[in-house]
């Protein structure tokens, strides 16, 4: 089974040694991933809001939705970080 975002729900704590080192890549494309699509949603916003056919209604409900969604994003790439920093501790010192 190909592991993704999902497998990064353990702390990496107790994730059997083996596995450590794909998660921690997990981990960082994870992070980088989600701040690669932060970048992209300002852009588009950006040029959204240059565009004399956007709704001004629409707009506001699309903006409420995206704040909403990234300050969300926000927690699971910080939490994506502190997996891969854990995981990278423990292959760092081998501890099981």
């Amino acid at each position: 089974m190909r592991k993704d975002a999902y497998w990064l729900v353990n702390d990496g704590r107790t994730v059997p040694l083996e596995e450590a080192a794909e998660l921690e890549q997990i981990a960082a494309g994870v992070h980088d991933s989600i701040l690669e699509w932060i970048s992209a949603v300002g852009s588009l916003m950006f040029w959204a809001a240059e565009s004399d056919n956007y709704d001004v209604e629409q707009a506001k409900i699309d903006m409420f939705k995206l704040g909403d969604m990234l300050k969300n994003i926000a927690r699971i790439a910080a939490g994506a970080k502190g997996a891969e920093e854990t995981l990278s501790y423990r292959l760092r010192g081998k501890q099981q």
